[in-house]
């Protein structure tokens, strides 16, 4: 298992180190860690900076210390790297959603590969320690190597068989978001995103890696709410465009007017848009067309019903390129039987329905169970078996539809999939497919798979998020006494 690094608490060092805070060093940059932080090993103690790319030299302001670890900030690039460039949204300084514009997007992808790899291998194998839900996974190894008593991934597992990333257009893709809403000042209305390392919001005049349709939507939308008699009572705004349509959904923490709902579909009508107005009981109006099902394609064959509070993937052509090299992994064959953790709406259940005998889908979310199961009636699909239940039950694998899979593919959250994990093996797969939004997690994940006789027989990027510190990963993972 991980090795979670946790720097213990000593108030006389605190205090005796005290003084470094507000300091102004110039540091050189090794690397960046899985967070997409610029790393300083040569500095001690070591230092962590947003913003700042391998090779570089900076100077930046100590802002905190903590053990053998400091946070700075960044003030200055006195030597650049080769990858830099400069951001192409005008709200990248102020904006906390995107924090990798300034760099070259094959160079980033490469340069958290690189952390990643670094993350896994010396994440420790520690079976018996089981820590849940952590901040940061990071091994002493990470922080510098030094000290480290308990075996690593590495002593089982010297390398990584890296595949080419899965990558997409780096602007336009984004399908969904969500726009906060600060009316406190009726004459400056604010429309837009959260400022970086701030609560306050900041009005928004274009977002490029938003998907067109919606991007265009921004400046109407804050035009519409300027001529509101109560733009207070909207809460935040969240829009989504699929293959079958475009919606926007306006929560209100007080009824409006009928002045304000005709403003609200007048815009709509203008914009072509689905729009919704859903109050704090969840009560639910549509202002302009009749209520229908949004849908998506997960490929040439297979669509998707969704309601507005799905999970969806943001990144539609990512999401296809996954479902098919996740199909491509696990080495479907007819008379397999496939379970698939923490399945969703149906994502990958219906895609590798179509290849094999069997699938039987589990999630922790009931109505996201029932729409799993629609998804499959409405797609013809009568081989796919949907299941609520507890994932982190240390009975998962007990459930009698479990016993007889052969394969399986998992999609957890941030948190992992630890309790899931360790009752993989009593399946005896012959191929574990692991896909993950949280490195850090995935290292103690993958850790604890290798410790029962599983290797990691390939892992790739899936740039999801591109522009930001974001990373996904797929894995395959086989038992070691399978060939490669």
């Amino acid at each position: 298992m991980a090795n979670f690094y946790t720097p213990k608490k000593n108030k006389k060092a605190d205090a005796a180190n005290s003084h470094l805070i507000g300091k102004r060093v110039s540091i050189s940059i090794s690397h960046l860690d899985h967070f997409a932080q610029g790393v300083s090993a040569d500095h001690d103690p070591l230092i962590f900076v947003e913003g700042a790319l391998p090779g570089e030299i900076a100077e930046v302001e100590i802002t905190e210390h903590r053990g053998k670890v400091c946070t700075a900030r960044l003030l200055k690039i006195t030597q650049p790297s080769v990858n830099r460039q400069p951001p192409f949204c005008e709200h990248f300084e102020m904006c906390g959603g995107c924090q990798t514009q300034h760099c070259q997007t094959s160079a980033m992808l490469k340069f958290k590969q690189d952390a990643i790899q670094n993350l896994i291998l010396h994440t420790s194998l520690d079976t018996e320690k089981n820590t849940h839900s952590p901040k940061r996974v990071l091994s002493k190894a990470s922080r510098g190597g030094k000290n480290i008593k308990l075996a690593k991934v590495a002593d089982k597992q010297a390398q990584i068989n890296w595949q080419a990333p899965l990558h997409s257009e780096e602007k336009g893709y984004r399908r969904k978001t969500r726009l906060s809403v600060d009316a406190r000042n009726p004459d400056a209305i604010k429309v837009g995103f959260r400022a970086k390392g701030s609560n306050k919001i900041f009005n928004l005049s274009q977002c490029p890696v938003l998907k067109g349709e919606l991007e265009q939507l921004i400046v109407p939308l804050q035009k519409t709410l300027a001529d509101m008699q109560t733009p207070s009572n909207v809460g935040h705004i969240s829009l989504l465009s699929v293959d079958n349509g475009t919606q926007v959904l306006i929560r209100t923490v007080h009824n409006l007017s009928q002045h304000d709902k005709a403003l609200l579909a007048d815009f709509a009508e203008d914009n072509d848009v689905q729009l919704i107005l859903e109050d704090k009981q969840h009560n639910q109006q549509t202002l302009n067309q009749e209520a229908k099902l949004l849908a998506y394609k997960i490929n040439d064959k297979l669509e998707l019903d969704i309601h507005h509070d799905d999970f969806v993937q943001v990144n539609a052509d990512i999401n296809q390129k996954m479902i098919k090299q996740a199909i491509q992994w696990l080495q479907l064959e007819a008379n397999d039987s496939v379970l698939d953790l923490f399945c969703g709406i149906g994502n990958f259940s219906l895609a590798i329905a179509e290849q094999c005998e069997r699938v039987v889908g589990i999630e922790g979310v009931a109505k996201m169970v029932q729409r799993a199961q629609h998804n499959a009636t409405q797609n013809q699909l009568d081989n796919c078996q949907f299941i609520h239940a507890d994932l982190n039950s240390t009975k998962l694998t007990e459930h009698g539809q479990t016993a007889k899979c052969n394969k399986v593919l998992l999609d957890p959250a941030r948190e992992g999939a630890l309790s899931a994990v360790k009752q993989l093996a009593s399946l005896k797969p012959s191929h574990i497919v692991y896909v993950s939004c949280n490195p850090a997690t995935f290292a103690r994940d993958a850790a604890l798979l290798i410790g029962k006789n599983y290797r990691l027989d390939k892992l790739s990027l899936l740039d999801m998020f591109p522009q930001t510190a974001h990373t996904e990963l797929m894995a395959l993972f086989v038992p070691l006494t399978k060939r490669k």
